[in-house]
């Protein structure tokens, strides 16, 4: 439904949140314009759309009039720039944000997670750049020498009970292998309001309180993940930065490490990708020398996928070389639950995928079958299954393949049918559009006409 959709830009969510038309906000925005003693404002039609698709930036008059209607100080609309001092006048996200690194602070910050539910539709990022770095810093530096959380006794939490919510994450964690985020984002939203009940009424000091902020922190990674597949990425950044919080004061450096991870996912596609890299160094340099190789492997793979996007070559190599080394190792009696998705084929899709991204196709079908012969589709992550599938299709394309290009979609088209993840949506609307030129091949017809 069109108003489901995710609201890209700053401006339309403000916009959205005041139900207001393009032409409504020009007139609100003009009255203001006039006051502060800038005159009229030209009001054409289109202007307000093409401030929230990037194709015009409005003048500085107009930003100081957009400031002052969406209560935002002045002196933000020159030190933060255009649209970032828009991201001022959602003070929801100041919990996750500007909480102090502590316990209170977590709470805090799981609190407006938990208020926060499934609603919000904002596609764009709250942090980056300088600011975002600064958050993994600030997780690395708590999560060293965290002070000990409350003890979260107000609704009789004991070691038993822990358990039972630390196995109902786990199932989480798990059936997110196989189910939409239209499935799993409700009962995965309401688990994690569940454990915010518990923090919420901490008192006094306790070990027990360190197993339930590492256990909030994985189930905010999940929600995390889950807003980030269903396209909100305002509020995934708000779940992954409350998650980066409770680690840091349960102490759990490999659950902050593993977040940060999934952080530069959601970071190298919708943002900046050496924002990307610079957010699993942080996890590297923090854990390479006291966790398990499984989760070096990880971190590695992970650092190769988003140098790749940056256009390093070397270095994108030098690192998956590195994730098989490290995977080669085997399995430790204390790899953390979560590091169960590393497989042989995972490293070679995301090794796969990096190839294609660096204009390197042949050498991307080498690694996509080498996943395939490491069983990677029956290891039970069908959407990132679904997603590789329509990577392969872009590599027979790119390689001028159509037939095989087109097999591959299809195939991977009627499996989305059952999943209705977001990430393979958009690569089938990529691959129809450099398909279409192509309609006089019969294949390509016959993919069009499905997909349609």
């Amino acid at each position: 439904m069109p108003d489901q959709l995710p609201l890209l830009h700053p401006l339309a969510a403000l916009r959205s949140a005041l139900d207001l038309t393009g032409a409504q906000y020009l007139d609100r925005l003009d009255d203001i314009h006039h006051a502060l003693g800038y005159g009229r404002m030209a009001k054409r039609r289109e202007k307000v759309s093409r401030w929230e698709t990037g194709v015009h930036v409005p003048d500085e008059p107009t930003r100081y009039a957009m400031a002052r209607l969406h209560g935002i100080p002045l002196a933000a609309v020159e030190e933060l720039g255009w649209p970032g001092f828009l991201l001022l006048a959602f003070p929801g996200d100041r919990p996750a944000l500007d909480s102090p690194w502590s316990p209170a602070g977590t709470v805090a910050a799981v609190a407006a997670a938990a208020q926060g539910g499934s609603m919000d539709r904002r596609g764009f990022l709250i942090s980056s750049g300088a600011a975002l770095s600064g958050i993994a810093a600030s997780w690395s530096t708590t999560a060293a020498a965290p002070p000990l959380p409350p003890d979260p006794v107000g609704l009789g939490l004991d070691p038993d009970v822990m358990s039972r919510l630390e196995q109902r994450v786990d199932d989480l964690r798990h059936l997110d292998d196989v189910l939409s985020s239209s499935e799993l984002l409700p009962p995965a939203t309401e688990e994690f309001r569940l454990l915010n009940r518990f923090a919420s009424r901490a008192t006094g000091d306790s070990s027990l309180s360190r197993r339930l902020f590492s256990t909030l922190a994985e189930a905010a990674r999940i929600c995390g993940w889950l807003h980030f597949d269903a396209d909100r990425h305002a509020q995934a950044q708000r779940f992954y930065i409350t998650s980066l919080r409770a680690s840091a004061s349960a102490g759990d450096l490999g659950a902050g490490a593993n977040t940060l991870n999934f952080m530069a996912i959601q970071t190298y596609t919708k943002g900046n990708p050496q924002d990307a890299v610079n957010l699993v160094r942080t996890a590297q340099d923090r854990v390479a020398a006291t966790t398990t190789p499984r989760v070096r492997a990880l971190l590695h793979a992970r650092a190769g996928r988003a140098l790749s996007k940056t256009g390093d070559l070397k270095g994108c190599a030098k690192e998956f070389d590195a994730a098989r080394d490290a995977f080669s190792q085997g399995a430790h009696d204390d790899d953390p639950p979560w590091v169960y998705s590393l497989t042989q084929g995972e490293i070679e899709m995301l090794a796969g995928s990096s190839a294609l991204d660096l204009g390197d196709p042949h050498r991307a079908l080498q690694n996509f079958a080498a996943a395939q012969q490491a069983e990677y589709a029956a290891s039970g992550h069908v959407r990132d299954g679904l997603l590789y599938l329509t990577r392969s299709a872009r590599a027979h394309f790119d390689l001028g393949d159509l037939d095989a290009a087109c097999a591959a979609a299809t195939e991977a088209f009627r499996r989305n049918s059952s999943v209705n993840s977001s990430r393979p949506s958009a690569a089938f609307t990529q691959l129809r559009e450099q398909l279409t030129p192509h309609s006089d091949t019969r294949s390509v017809r016959d993919f069009l006409a499905l997909s349609a």
